[in-house]
């Protein structure tokens, strides 16, 4: 195989196929070495991963630690190089170094992919550093909300709020599986959080994975018992909303009753179980269909575009769950007099009184 641009864009193109929605890549011209002093200067680069973004085109950047060097054994030059960029959703972006010869990295600042590595092997390995990079990117956000507050005192007018998110084989609770779960427990901070990938021991859809970026690998590499996570989870759920949290979910038609439905399939008690009743749920998609009819999208993505100032986009349980925290307070600040207005369908008497709880429910239940 000859190394040239047509090779590297081949490669390229098959991995920008194997990976998920919203990624994309460029590659520069093979930086060959027809010399051995162009070798040792190869071989320095190698060493020091940043003097490689000078190849970058103008504005592509990279983040730190998502980084590979691809070996090409059966090139047949003796010394070379492709330098390229793989940008994702959220904090995915990876600087990539394309080579035949094996490069020195000394510094350990790559991610070192065996010589004929597939497609879809680049494209796990991808997969997987942008996970870690979108998880450190939204522990900062958190972790700086704890510190400093991220919305005013007040906001939400309960006493603090339980936000619940997951990611899945599909759609539909009777035959899907969860994959990845969150939660975020905040008043005007972040509280707690946490998320788990869950292993469903059934394949994850083509279709599935375009979305949320988890694959088979990934789930029997990381994941974690369904039973287990599940018990875990639900039995977090229902003592924060013991203890006064208000559970939001958006879109509370596909994740409860997903979670309901694993539960059952494992023998648990559901959340209603646990709680001793109905289930109550803020769904802020809900509002924001009622209360911003001109929006042409509600989806979090969308809206997490407009309303969230830590969106990461990046369609993982824990980022989702920032997002969703985000698009409710704004909804809470900006449209409170629409949602006391229309919890009247439901209803509420006297829409002049201050926002509650029982608003948000009430427009999160109009059809």
């Amino acid at each position: 195989m000859f190394f040239d641009s047509r090779t590297t864009d081949a490669f390229l193109d098959a991995l920008i196929e194997a990976l998920p929605y919203g990624w994309n890549g460029s590659c520069t011209e093979p930086q060959l070495a027809d010399s051995e002093q162009e070798k040792l200067r190869l071989g320095d680069l190698a060493r020091d991963a940043r003097a490689w973004e000078k190849f970058l085109r103008p504005g592509e950047a990279t983040g730190p630690g998502a980084r590979l060097l691809l070996d090409l054994g059966d090139v047949d030059v003796r010394y070379g190089a492709v330098i390229g960029q793989l940008s994702g959703p959220g904090e995915a972006s990876s600087l990539f170094i394309y080579s035949p010869g094996g490069l020195a990295d000394d510094q350990g600042e790559f991610l070192r992919l065996p010589h004929a590595s597939t497609p879809g092997e680049v494209a796990h390995s991808l997969c997987r550093l942008a996970r870690a990079a979108d998880r450190r990117a939204v522990e900062k956000h958190l972790q700086e909300a704890a510190a400093d507050g991220r919305h005013p005192v007040g906001w939400f007018p309960g006493e603090r709020i339980i936000v619940f998110d997951l990611e899945s084989t599909g759609r539909n609770p009777d035959t899907d599986r969860i994959v990845e779960a969150g939660w975020l427990l905040a008043d005007h901070r972040a509280l707690a959080w946490d998320s788990v990938l869950i292993d469903p021991g059934v394949p994850i859809p083509e279709g599935a994975y375009n979305i949320h970026s988890i694959d088979d690998m990934l789930v029997r590499e990381d994941g974690v018992r369904p039973c287990d996570a599940l018990d875990a989870l639900t039995s977090t759920l229902a003592k924060q909303i013991t203890d006064g949290a208000t559970l939001v979910i958006f879109n509370r038609t596909y994740d409860l009753p997903l979670l309901d439905a694993e539960c059952r399939r494992h023998d648990l008690p559901t959340l209603a179980d646990r709680l001793g009743g109905p289930v109550r749920i803020v769904d802020p998609m809900r509002i924001s269909q009622q209360t911003r009819r001109r929006q042409n999208s509600h989806t979090l993505a969308d809206l997490a575009v407009l309303y969230s100032t830590g969106n990461l986009a990046a369609h993982s349980a824990l980022s989702d769950c920032l997002a969703t925290w985000d698009v409710l307070a704004d909804s809470c600040r900006n449209d409170s007099k629409t949602i006391t207005r229309l919890a009247l369908k439901q209803g509420i008497d006297r829409p002049d009184e201050p926002l509650t709880v029982r608003h948000l429910l009430a427009c999160s239940n109009v059809w």
